[in-house]
């Protein structure tokens, strides 16, 4: 169950992000802003998400051995990309490697996403922590840090590309070890169904907080469009 809710919040994290930031592309364009002032904002926005993501990268790539160029954190048009700001796609960040092996890729591509997901779960402890000794300043600073990196550790089609092989391989030998009976079986209390039981209630938060911020965004939007009809 734990498993299913996980994958749940992951969808509609998605999901939830591409509607917020689409809302607050609309947004800009109604108060007068065009495409680099879209831009400019969303990249400030999740500038400290965008910047765990990247380092992860160059982490990965160097802890596997891989040689590393060019690291940019500012926004950057690439025609490979997936962020989409007023029907064109730009990079918020990337880190340039070497051609990467099969493992590397994996390591290095999903560096951002399992970072991400692991900083969420300790973010969303010591928010808890802080909202019980009533250190509101200090959550605050914190629910901003958990909103950018909620909405920054999802794998760009290049990270993707880069996984590809790996995963498949992976399957592959998966199913073939099904197929000879090997399984294996974890316990209920096993520390991976607690560790998983803290992400899905981390993703859900995040998810509540894209919500609450999008739903005011839209309706504005809605309201400004009437207007100007």
């Amino acid at each position: 169950m734990s498993t299913l809710l996980v994958l749940v919040g992951l969808f509609l994290l998605f999901l939830t992000k591409r509607q917020m930031t689409a809302s607050l592309t609309r947004f800009i364009r109604h108060l007068g802003g065009g495409h680099k002032a879209a831009i400019i904002v969303w990249s400030i926005i999740f500038l400290p998400g965008t910047i765990i993501h990247e380092v992860s990268h160059f982490l990965a790539a160097a802890l596997t051995g891989a040689r590393t160029g060019k690291i940019e954190i500012f926004p950057e048009y690439l025609e490979d990309e997936v962020e989409e700001v007023d029907d064109r796609t730009v990079a918020l960040g990337y880190v340039q490697t070497q051609r990467l092996n099969p493992i590397q890729g994996f390591l290095v591509g999903t560096a951002p996403f399992t970072s991400g997901l692991l900083l969420l779960i300790l973010l969303s402890a010591l928010m808890q922590s802080n909202y019980q000794i009533g250190n509101y300043k200090l959550l605050l600073a914190q629910g901003y840090l958990f909103f950018t990196i909620a909405n920054s550790f999802f794998p760009s089609w290049t990270d993707i590309k880069h996984t590809l092989t790996f995963i498949i391989l992976a399957a592959v030998a998966l199913v073939v070890a099904w197929f000879f009976g090997f399984q294996i079986l974890l316990s209920p209390d096993s520390q991976i169904w607690i560790i998983t039981d803290s992400l899905w209630a981390a993703l859900f938060i995040s998810v509540g907080i894209n919500i609450t911020l999008t739903a005011p965004l839209s309706l504005t939007n809605l309201l400004l469009r009437k207007r100007r009809k």
